[in-house]
């Protein structure tokens, strides 16, 4: 045979189909629906590849073709949105129906991903009950639920949010992770199909009562992060050393009716939250992070309350996260001595310009403070030049810091020279112009540096930073 034969047939060869039977099933996971089925016409060889998926992800994406966008109908009579939307509620169950019909011998789901409109006793809700029951009974590991689509709007309050089945879960489960937006999660009594999981985030869910919440904490034997963002009728969140074992990681995010938490945990390791004014009680021996949001809002008699509680009831705290607008006057009012704090993370926002006058206080405070990193955010800013530095506040212990979202005006450079003149054991600065968000359990996006930094900023900044670093002092600038 001829070598340019040869070469033909190599490459005219199917390798994917060669591949196995259960990596191709997992590759059309990752398609959509209709991108997936569409494959069952390639070939013999697969036919029925996509009957065998490890995902189930049912959205409008996947189930509808016609465009039922919102934007597209809310201009429209009541009478005429309401057939639109009936008409696109029903066109989603029957394909999600009829696609179930082609997969039903299936032997295992990893993931149930639901993004749709229910509502409790309302149109699909008991197939949505039965689509939960089968992933249930093909050990589905994950179940991710937003019943919701116009996911700025907050919860019903007619008592039509859909209820989630917890009694649908029994003792032999594989379920590990649960995630619920926009439904109502009240277990009647402790759920025992909820001994694995290790994962639960509930976003704006109704939980009705403490009593339905205390049900729910018993069940969870094995839960290791656990998150409650926007919730509703929770007045009191109480985890005693007798439930959540495991429990690593808690949110709490402006639960706006909480009045009081009680944390007894021997695992705790980090607590974030976001909120108004309550009452705290500790007794958790190795929770060493905290990240929390001071705004002018929570600042109470010219100080924070969050902070000085932290100081007094967690004094081997040792990494601190906190987003503030008012921290000039919240710090230089009081700010309490952390002994053992090692990682200082701050959002700074403010409007005009950085306050400088916050920093030796914050030093004075964390005398073992070892890195330090300052998130600027200035929405306006007024570059005028600094005339006048507060006085020296030397730190022994302190040996990087990063500075991230500068622009390269006074005030910003301002606050990083005050920090070299004063880290006596400094060995590393990162002055990074973009600015950095935050999501939760330390991640972060960044967004791109804006347009004066590249044309004045970072000419700036190098030069001046520059006059003041020492020769044993590394200086990144991105």
């Amino acid at each position: 045979m001829k070598k340019k034969q040869r070469v033909e047939e190599r490459n005219n060869h199917d390798y994917i189909s060669t591949l196995p039977y259960s990596l191709l099933s997992n590759i059309l996971s990752s398609l959509k629906i209709n991108e997936a089925v569409k494959t069952s016409v390639l070939s013999s060889n697969w036919r029925y590849i996509y009957t065998n998926p490890t995902n189930l992800i049912f959205d409008a994406e996947n189930m509808l073709v016609k465009d039922y966008s919102f934007p597209n109908i809310y201009n429209l009579s009541k009478v005429l949105m309401f057939n639109i939307k009936m008409k696109r509620a029903s066109t989603f169950v029957s394909n999600v129906n009829k696609y179930l019909s082609h997969v039903k011998n299936v032997q295992k789901i990893d993931k149930l991903k639901v993004c749709f409109t229910f509502r409790s006793k309302g149109y699909g809700c008991n197939d949505l009950d039965e689509w939960i029951r089968f992933a249930v009974e093909r050990n589905v590991e994950e179940i991710d639920l937003c019943l919701l689509e116009e996911n700025h709007l907050s919860a019903h309050n007619d008592g039509s949010s859909y209820v989630f089945p917890c009694d649908m879960f029994g003792f032999k489960s594989f379920f590990n992770r649960l995630c619920l937006v926009h439904c109502v999660l009240a277990p009647q009594k402790p759920c025992y199909g909820f001994s694995t999981l290790t994962n639960l985030e509930l976003f704006k869910v109704d939980l009705k009562s403490e009593d339905y919440i205390r049900n729910l904490l018993s069940s969870c034997d094995n839960i290791e992060w656990l998150s409650f963002s926007e919730c509703y009728n929770m007045e009191y969140l109480k985890i005693e050393h007798s439930i959540c074992k495991k429990l690593k990681y808690l949110k709490v995010n402006l639960c706006r009716q909480l009045k009081t938490i009680m944390l007894k945990s021997n695992s705790l390791e980090t607590l974030e939250y976001v909120g108004s004014k309550v009452e705290f009680f500790f007794d958790t021996p190795k929770l060493k992070s905290f990240v929390g949001r001071v705004s002018e809002s929570v600042a109470y008699r010219g100080e924070n309350w969050l902070v000085c509680k932290l100081s007094t009831d967690l004094p081997l705290l040792e990494n601190l996260f906190i987003e503030c607008s008012c921290m000039g006057e919240v710090i230089t009012n009081r700010f309490p001595t952390f002994q053992n704090l090692r990682h200082l993370e701050v959002i700074k926002v403010a409007i005009f310009r950085q306050d400088l006058s916050w920093i030796p206080f914050a030093l004075n405070a964390c005398p073992t403070l070892a890195k330090l990193k300052l998130h600027l955010r200035t929405y306006f800013t007024i570059d005028e030049e600094i005339t006048y530095w507060l006085p020296r506040c030397p730190h022994n212990h302190l040996k990087e810091i990063t500075i991230t979202g500068i622009r390269g005006h006074s005030s910003e450079i301002a606050i990083a020279i005050y920090l070299l003149r004063n880290a006596n054991s400094l060995e590393k600065m990162i002055v990074d112009p973009r600015q950095r968000i935050y999501l939760e359990n330390g991640k972060f996006v960044h967004s791109e540096a804006c347009e004066y930094w590249s044309r004045i900023g970072k000419n700036k900044v190098e030069f001046l930073l520059k006059q003041e670093i020492s020769s044993l002092v590394e200086l990144l600038i991105l």
